[in-house]
């Protein structure tokens, strides 16, 4: 579905992401893991269309490198941005309203777009006239995720969603990735909880210093000595069946 080649993104005379080539098949969890200041949020900016880049990026087979942020939503590509960034002045039904915009003219659809929302999360029907600054960061979560599917997208991307959360509060962040993912969403996750990212993903990619080096199944990674000592604290039993090292 996503086919990124040789991918850069550059601030002025600093490179922070240098020619990354990664996909996403239809159905996928793809994990993109990696130290702070790795260039993770940046390759999503670039593939969201939010900043300049060089290289190709494909969308189900459609070279969109020349497109806008707005037209790449309307192709099917939704972020949930890191830091939620929900609207904090507007209620939570004001910024499901706004998530679904480029639908807001199909009435029905909106309402229906809404009620998925308030099944996937029902705390935030509980909350639904409740300004979303008011609401604690794991229902921030929760509505920066519904927002995003607001627009029916067919992968939708996720930049550090368990960022700042109670644990437990992340593993029902994880668990409805992987409900979203039965029902044949295609998600693109980064995220600082590697252990638990790698635990849900299809595949997974290591980022660092702006170049992704390692690549394999979400198991392989978890496995692997180098994975294990520099994200996830410590020795795994390992094998690197499947794992593929990047020059």
């Amino acid at each position: 579905m996503l086919n990124i080649s040789e991918l850069r993104v550059a601030y002025g005379p600093i490179t922070a992401v240098d020619q990354a080539s990664m996909h996403v098949g239809p159905g996928e969890i793809v994990a993109l893991i990696g130290a702070n200041g790795a260039g993770k949020s940046s390759l999503l900016r670039g593939v969201t269309g939010l900043v300049p880049t060089s290289g190709a990026v494909q969308f189900d087979g459609r070279d969109i490198s020349s497109t806008t942020a707005p037209e790449r939503v309307a192709m099917g590509i939704a972020m949930a941005p890191e830091g939620r960034q929900v609207f904090t002045d507007q209620t939570v039904y004001e910024n499901l309203l706004l998530g679904g915009y480029l639908i807001r003219k199909h009435t029905r659809q909106l309402e229906s777009n809404i009620e998925r929302s308030f099944d996937l999360f029902p705390r935030l029907r509980e909350r639904s006239g409740q300004l979303a600054g008011t609401l604690s960061g794991g229902e921030q979560q929760m509505l920066a995720i519904a927002r995003a599917l607001m627009s029916d997208p067919r992968m939708l991307i996720l930049d550090e969603p368990s960022l700042g959360l109670a644990p437990l509060i992340a593993r029902d962040i994880f668990r409805t990735l992987v409900a979203l993912r039965k029902q044949g969403m295609t998600i693109l996750l980064v995220e600082q909880m590697a252990l638990q990212a790698l635990g849900i993903s299809d595949r997974a990619y290591v980022l660092e210093n702006g170049r992704i080096v390692l690549e394999g199944t979400g198991t392989s990674l978890r496995h692997n000595p180098r994975i294990s000592e520099a994200y996830l604290g410590g020795s795994h039993a390992a094998h690197e069946h499947g794992v593929t090292e990047h020059p």
